[in-house]
C-alpha cells in the first residue's frame, strides 16, 4: 500500500467521505483532506479502469473561478473560466477558491464515454483530444465536465455541487455496471499517471 499517512490536527472531509467509509476504504490525507486511497486493491483498481473505466473521488483538489483567461484554465462561459489543480496549488491572481463548493469526481477508462451517454446528452466526440468544458445534466443533476485525461486514459473530471455528490457517484457507478467501471482510490490513480 502506497498511500500518504495522515496528517495531525483538523481534516477537511469531502461530500463522499460517509460513502466511502460504508464502503470501508482506506482512507488518506491529502493536503489536509481526508480521501479515499483504496476500495481493495490498487493494482486491480488501476486494471480494472484500464481495462473498463475506474470512478475516482478527487474532491481535494484546487478548484478556482476565474473572470478571465488563466494557464491551464477551463472556459465555461464568456467571462467565467475555472482552474482545477492538484495541491497545494497557489491561487491564480483574480481566483476565487470553490474547492468546498464542488464535489470533484473523476471517471478515467476505454469505456467512460459509454458511461457519460447513459447518464448524459453529452457529445464527448467533439473533443477526442483536446481541453473542453461542458456544462450538462448528468444524471439529472447540473453538472461541469471538464476533458482531462489520466496518463494514457481518457478522463472526464465531473463537477457536481456537494449537496448531489452521492447521488452521481452512485449513478456512475450503476450506469457503469455493465462495462465493469468501479471505484478507485487515489493510489491507483497514481498508477494511471505514471
Amino acid at each position: 500500500m502506497t498511500s500518504i499517512a495522515p496528517s495531525p490536527g483538523l481534516m477537511k472531509r469531502g461530500a463522499l467521505f460517509h460513502l466511502h467509509r460504508r464502503a470501508q476504504a482506506v482512507l488518506t490525507s491529502v493536503d489536509g483532506w481526508e480521501a479515499a486511497a483504496q476500495f481493495g486493491d490498487a493494482e486491480q483498481e488501476a486494471a480494472a479502469a484500464r481495462r473498463s473505466a475506474g470512478l475516482a473521488d478527487v474532491s481535494h483538489r484546487r478548484k478556482y473561478e476565474l473572470r478571465g483567461p488563466g494557464e491551464g484554465a477551463w472556459q465555461l462561459s464568456a467571462g467565467r473560466y475555472l482552474a482545477v489543480a492538484e495541491p497545494p496549488a497557489p491561487a491564480p491572481a483574480g481566483g476565487f477558491d470553490v474547492t468546498s463548493v464542488y464535489a470533484g469526481l473523476l471517471l478515467a477508462g476505454p469505456r467512460s464515454r459509454d458511461v457519460l451517454a447513459k447518464l448524459s446528452s453529452l457529445d464527448t466526440s467533439a473533443a477526442p483530444e483536446g481541453r473542453r468544458a461542458w456544462q450538462t445534466a448528468i444524471a439529472h443533476v447540473h453538472a461541469i465536465v471538464l476533458r482531462e485525461n489520466a496518463g494514457a486514459l481518457d478522463g472526464f473530471h465531473i463537477l457536481v455541487t456537494r449537496d448531489w455528490a452521492e447521488s452521481v457517484w452512485e449513478a456512475i457507478l450503476h450506469a457503469g455496471e455493465e462495462f465493469g467501471v468501479r471505484a478507485i482510490g487515489l493510489d491507483a490513480l497514481r498508477l494511471l499517471r505514471s
